[in-house]
């Protein structure tokens, strides 16, 4: 048997067949990786909603407590955890013009004063009187009126949160929250009432500590006067045949108890 001839052989074979799996393996690979790609862009939209939705939800759970306990804190920790929240609250704010802001600045921040102090009637009216001006500069009112509305039903905490909040929408939260202890709104609010109230406690306490004493010196000269009229009566003779119109043994034990 002679020698092979390789190269003849090979141009023989038809390798197509190989050369088409190998493709279609290729092919089957890059689709594969495609896939995958595919699916992590998918994941990760996925998990962007799910944290951007537990964002939300934790930014709607601190701003319902917010509502609970308006505090100077509370408004600084929200622009802290949320500062994407708090940057669209500000942009909403960029839309008023400087004047506007100053305005609506000088309003809210007065009306939060008097509702620190414990004054809601001035609270009210200083919201009610600049209704008409805000208006004439072309700024919606209704959010005003909200507040207003929060005031004449006594809901002054929901009031301060909305108007403290409102705020922060134009002076940021940190900023805010810097007026609002000036202000005393909020802890520092809740301690100087619970002071007056103990202050009025106290002052009542001893305004029945001096009636009692008033009411307690006039029995004793009560006792007195009638300790002395029972001796003029005895050196006066005394008993039941004592001068008419003086007083009866009884009478006096009556005076002096």
């Amino acid at each position: 048997m002679g020698p092979i001839d390789y190269s003849s052989l090979q141009s023989q074979l038809d390798l197509s067949p190989l050369l088409r799996a190998g493709q279609i393996r290729d092919q089957k690979r890059n689709i594969q990786a495609d896939n995958n790609r595919q699916e992590a862009i998918a994941q990760l939209a996925r998990d962007k909603f799910t944290i951007d939705q537990q964002e939300h939800a934790a930014y709607l759970a601190d701003v319902e407590a917010y509502k609970a306990d308006p505090s100077p804190t509370r408004l600084r920790d929200i622009g802290l955890r949320h500062p994407e929240q708090a940057a669209q609250l500000q942009k909403a704010g960029d839309s008023y013009t400087s004047a506007q802001k100053q305005d609506l600045i000088g309003t809210g921040f007065g009306a939060l004063g008097a509702l620190a102090a414990g004054n809601t009637d001035l609270a009210a009216s200083t919201l009610e009187k600049r209704i008409d001006a805000l208006k004439n500069s072309g700024i919606d009112t209704s959010h005003t009126q909200a507040a207003v509305d929060m005031i004449k039903a006594g809901k002054t905490k929901e009031a301060t949160a909305y108007l403290s909040y409102a705020m922060a929408g134009l002076v940021g939260s940190d900023h805010a929250a810097s007026i609002m202890e000036t202000l005393g709104v909020g802890g520092k609010a809740d301690d100087r009432r619970a002071d007056n109230e103990r202050q009025d406690r106290k002052i009542e306490l001893d305004e029945r500590r001096v009636s009692n004493s008033e009411r307690a010196t006039n029995a004793a000269i009560s006792r007195g006067d009638a300790a002395s009229a029972r001796a003029d009566r005895k050196a006066a003779g005394g008993g039941k045949g004592g001068k008419k119109g003086a007083f009866s043994d009884s009478q006096l034990d009556a005076l002096i108890q």
